[in-house]
C-alpha cells in the first residue's frame, strides 16, 4: 500500500519513514523529501520537533503539522506605496 494514498484521521502521528520518500524502494512519502533534508530541517528548526512515544526511540509528528508543511505558503499581494 502505497503511503501517498493512505488517509490519515486527524490527530493522527506519523514517522519520518511515512513522511519521507524512500528512493531505494520507490515507497513515496507524504512529503517529495529524503530523510536526510527533514533531519537538516529539523536542525535547522524548520519543523518542530517530535514527540517520543514512550518507553521507546520512536518519534512522530501530528498529521496536522506534516500536512501543513506540505501546503505552499499563502502569497500576500505587496501593499501598494501611499500616494504622496
Amino acid at each position: 500500500m502505497n503511503a501517498h494514498r493512505l488517509t490519515y484521521p486527524a490527530g493522527a502521528l506519523v514517522r519520518a519513514t511515512e513522511i519521507c520518500r524512500n528512493t531505494k524502494t520507490g515507497q513515496p512519502g507524504l512529503l517529495p523529501i529524503n530523510r536526510a533534508t527533514w533531519y537538516k530541517w529539523l536542525a535547522a528548526g524548520k519543523v518542530p520537533k517530535g514527540t517520543h512515544l514512550a518507553g521507546s526511540r520512536t518519534v512522530v509528528w501530528p498529521i496536522e503539522v506534516v500536512r501543513s508543511l506540505g501546503q505552499p505558503a499563502a502569497q500576500v499581494a505587496p501593499e501598494s506605496a501611499p500616494a504622496t
